[in-house]
């Protein structure tokens, strides 16, 4: 975990990529976030891609996102990539 800190730490923005879990974001991706705290985030852009097997791409994932980014103060872009219907989209060769 030292060595994703410093990962974090280091870097100058983020690509926060979740799947739609339950309408929202998938837990893993926010008890990681939680985990490291906001001082690694703070003032860096973000920008969100969500993705779900449905027709809407995790678009309800992406809305709960910018709020929790924002509250670890990270700078969120105003546009988002969305993939509807992962399954069909990508395939082994992305």
């Amino acid at each position: 975990l030292e060595e994703v800190a410093e990962l974090f730490g280091a870097a100058d923005g983020f690509v926060m990529v979740s799947p739609e879990y339950n309408h929202s974001v998938s837990p893993a991706l926010t008890n990681t976030l939680n985990y490291f705290g906001a001082s690694r985030f703070a003032f860096k852009p973000s920008a969100i891609v969500t993705y779900s097997a449905g027709r809407w791409g995790g678009a309800r994932a992406a809305v709960g996102m910018r709020p929790f980014l924002s509250e670890l103060g990270c700078l969120p872009v105003s546009a988002m990539v969305h993939v509807h219907e992962a399954a069909k989209m990508l395939d082994e060769a992305g």
